[in-house]
């Protein structure tokens, strides 16, 4: 959890200059380069910290800023040394206030699918690896065998689709972010389904 949490405490001390939203891996252009960011350099328990917020689990990803929003991923329920079985498995998107580190919305989705368990290069990246990805209105969140899920900005369920059950032979697990592109949201659906998909946002 606490790298995770860093890097959340990270993104709000940096993103308090004004440099537009973050809506995807790597930011604006999939370039990893916040324009015109002037980010601190050091920071600890009280040097550069705006605020902290506890997850509700460990997470992988990155987060996305949209507008006022921080929105993040974690698991829990299982390999976060809750003592769960697989079967417990839940994933988490959060909507946190970019300005005080409040969580505003908390949206739960529970295993629909038997997922491959918590060893082998698992354990080094977890249940929620993807990052996810926003068009500014909507945000999409992808959960391996559990699909991807749209959500409005307020929280509100928009759909979901599920794109595959499958896993490699390595049981690996699987990590590719969503992205945008020329109105398709595609997922990296290599693990789940051996293909490339484009959804319709």
């Amino acid at each position: 959890m606490k790298r995770l949490l860093t890097i959340i405490v990270f993104a709000s001390a940096i993103l308090g200059v004004n440099v537009g939203d973050w809506l995807q891996f790597r930011g604006p252009n999939a370039s990893g380069i916040a324009e015109n960011a002037n980010p601190p350099v050091e920071w600890s328990g009280s040097k550069n910290l705006r605020w902290k917020t506890e997850l509700p689990g460990p997470g992988s990803s990155s987060p996305i800023v949209v507008g006022d929003r921080i929105l993040v991923t974690c698991w829990s329920g299982y390999g976060d040394n809750s003592g769960g079985s697989i079967d417990d498995l839940k994933r988490h998107l959060l909507a946190v206030d970019r300005r005080n580190g409040k969580v505003v919305w908390l949206k739960t989705v529970p295993s629909k699918v038997r997922e491959d368990e918590f060893r082998r290069y698992l354990d080094e990246h977890g249940y929620a690896s993807h990052t996810p990805t926003s068009d500014g209105k909507t945000v999409y969140a992808f959960f391996g065998k559990s699909g991807v899920h749209a959500y409005s900005l307020d929280g509100r369920k928009v759909w979901e689709k599920q794109i595959g059950t499958l896993s490699n032979n390595r049981r690996w697990g699987s990590a590719a972010s969503l992205m945008l592109y020329d109105g398709k949201l595609i997922v990296n659906a290599a693990d789940e389904a051996r293909a490339i998909i484009a959804l319709d946002p």
